[in-house]
């Protein structure tokens, strides 16, 4: 993926905006072949990071599912998924609940 289209989607990512961050990651699954594997390892490291801080329960889902996008392609491979274990039981919702425990033996 071209640097400057990939550094514009890192920002979405952290945008302050809701809506930009959740059609942000809902992005990926239109590029993820695209992605080199140094690209797909630090946006699912961004991604993993994020996901705990996330207030926004529609944003969380689609980093979530951004982030299953790049496993179905095996780009999760180097990712560090560590950070998921920091979402609060309180945020995770039934509609979080596959996503968890898809990445739960990572």
């Amino acid at each position: 993926m071209e640097s400057e289209y990939y550094v514009d989607f890192l920002r979405d990512l952290l945008s302050p905006d809701e809506s930009v961050r959740t059609e942000a990651s809902d992005r990926v699954q239109d590029f993820v072949n695209l992605l080199s594997g140094t690209q797909a390892r630090v946006v699912g490291d961004l991604i993993a990071m994020l996901a705990p801080q996330e207030k926004s329960r529609v944003a969380l889902e689609a980093l979530l599912h951004a982030l299953s996008d790049l496993d179905g392609c095996g780009k999760l491979e180097d990712v560090d998924l560590s950070p998921l274990r920091e979402i609060s039981e309180s945020a995770i919702h039934i509609e979080h609940r596959p996503y968890i425990d898809e990445f739960a033996p990572q």
